[in-house]
């Protein structure tokens, strides 16, 4: 009768847990991410701006992601919701994204209407360079089938110049400049470029820094350059020609004396600015041979001896006549 009892509470535990009554493991379904945009339309005229703002549900991450469904054609839109419309009427979707969920988008639908606004947009916006540097610019025109531009320096002297495709060069001294693009289809459009031209310190170095140099042989030299768009030195031998030659290209020629020399890079972008290396002269003697070898003379005779010497700088060649002792 026991086991009948146990039986039957097992029965009605079953039937309790299978009815979902009296359990906490009542199973819940997931709410699905939506997104809104506000306002879901907008008018506009050419070339202005309108600020959108998106709504998300149903995740924790409320960030969207904005976009223009026509691209670069339809406008474009910052990180923030703010919208610049193009110069060309049209109808455009600006297209919020989830970032908790990318199958969640919703867009809002922008009129541009009223004449084309010529605008002008410079490339890149805002440049640092050194002295005598160049920089490209690109102008992008809208608004207008005429998308050409003519490009200027704003400031009359002191900022360098630039050429009719943009190629911009900066003057050789420190300056604060503008270069200027200009639509041909509207004179009145324009976009301005600020570049900021900052002299760096210029600094040489001199490879190898030094070195072991036999006598009257030669050691390639090079130099490098850094903070100056020009990258030329001046090459000489501190010591004068008592220490040898060195060409324009950095090749160094070593004296037939022993010593320590040093060559010497200067930047021809600043006269101030050098390095220089150490070279160990040292003229070796190679070999020496006497002629004859051996020889005999008597008591008080005498007999010619030659001599031949190869150092680093070549061969050397002496006679010498040698009188024998007497016995």
């Amino acid at each position: 009768m026991v086991k009948r009892n146990q039986v039957l509470v097992v029965l009605w535990a079953l039937a309790v847990a299978c009815s979902g009554k009296g359990s906490s493991l009542t199973p819940t379904s997931a709410q699905a991410v939506s997104v809104s945009v506000s306002p879901a339309e907008a008018t506009i005229a050419p070339g202005g701006q309108q600020t959108f703002s998106a709504s998300v549900t149903g995740a924790a991450d409320t960030t969207v992601t904005w976009s223009v469904e026509e691209g670069d054609a339809g406008g474009t839109i910052s990180s923030s919701g703010v919208y610049s419309a193009p110069g060309l009427p049209g109808t455009y979707h600006v297209v919020a994204t989830s970032q908790a969920d990318a199958t969640a988008t919703a867009s809002a639908v922008v009129t541009v209407a009223g004449t084309p606004t010529v605008v002008v947009a410079v490339d890149p916006k805002v440049v640092s360079l050194v002295p005598g540097a160049s920089e490209q610019f690109t102008a992008t025109v809208t608004g207008s089938s005429n998308t050409a531009v003519s490009w200027s320096v704003e400031e009359s002297s002191g900022c360098g110049s630039v050429s009719s495709s943009g190629l911009y060069t900066a003057p050789p001294a420190a300056a604060t400049c503008h270069v200027v693009a200009k639509s041909l289809a509207d004179g009145s459009k324009t976009d301005i470029a600020t570049v900021t031209v900052t002299p760096s310190a210029v600094t040489v170095t001199v490879s190898p820094g030094s070195a072991a140099v036999e006598a009257c042989h030669t050691l390639q030299l090079s130099a490098s350059v850094t903070g100056s768009s020009s990258t030329g030195v001046t090459w000489s031998v501190q010591e004068g020609a008592a220490g040898g030659s060195i060409s324009s290209s950095g090749l160094y020629t070593a004296p037939s004396t022993d010593g320590v020399y040093h060559a010497v890079a200067v930047s021809q972008a600043s006269g101030t600015a050098s390095a220089s290396a150490a070279l160990t002269v040292t003229n070796q003697i190679l070999s020496v041979s006497v002629s004859p070898a051996t020889v005999t003379v008597p008591a008080g005779g005498s007999v010619q001896l030659a001599a031949t010497i190869t150092t680093s700088c070549g061969t050397l060649a002496a006679t010498q006549v040698v009188t024998a002792g007497a016995h």
